[in-house]
């Protein structure tokens, strides 16, 4: 039991940096069964907790963020130096993605938030970092 529970919440460190404004990130940091879990911060201020998704068979990668009673979603475009992942391509690997662009989650956030910085980061490209592996972690 202690087994599939450690397989399902698992501790990681997955982190993806504005390419715009480098002090807003999004730290995933919970392995979950259907999505990694962490948080959107600008410098070291938590706006809110944000979950990305792994494509299924019937949806496209997507992410989801929440604060309080106020839930957000949308899809994820997932990226190779600028150019776009699906699956049903093969010139790019799912595990080469470094980029993420979050579909929507600028003019949602719009709607609780003024601050500029954050609406420009979002609107832009967050690039994945080395300990992720194309939206996965990296197992050792």
């Amino acid at each position: 039991m202690y087994f599939l529970i450690s397989q399902l919440i698992q501790p990681i460190n997955c982190v993806l940096v504005s390419e715009d404004i480098p002090s807003i990130s999004i730290v995933l940091s919970e392995r979950r069964s259907n999505s990694l879990k962490g948080v959107l911060s600008i410098e070291s201020n938590v706006v809110g907790d944000f979950y990305t998704h792994k494509p299924t068979k019937e949806n496209p990668a997507s992410w989801s963020f929440k604060k309080k009673d106020i839930k957000f979603n949308g899809e994820a475009i997932l990226l190779k130096d600028g150019n776009i992942w699906n699956r049903f391509q093969y010139k790019i690997k799912s595990y080469e993605v470094n980029q993420v662009i979050f579909s929507g989650l600028s003019s949602k956030l719009s709607k609780i938030t003024n601050d500029k910085k954050l609406l420009k980061a979002t609107f832009g490209v967050f690039k994945i970092g080395n300990e992720c592996y194309g939206g996965r972690i990296k197992k050792v």
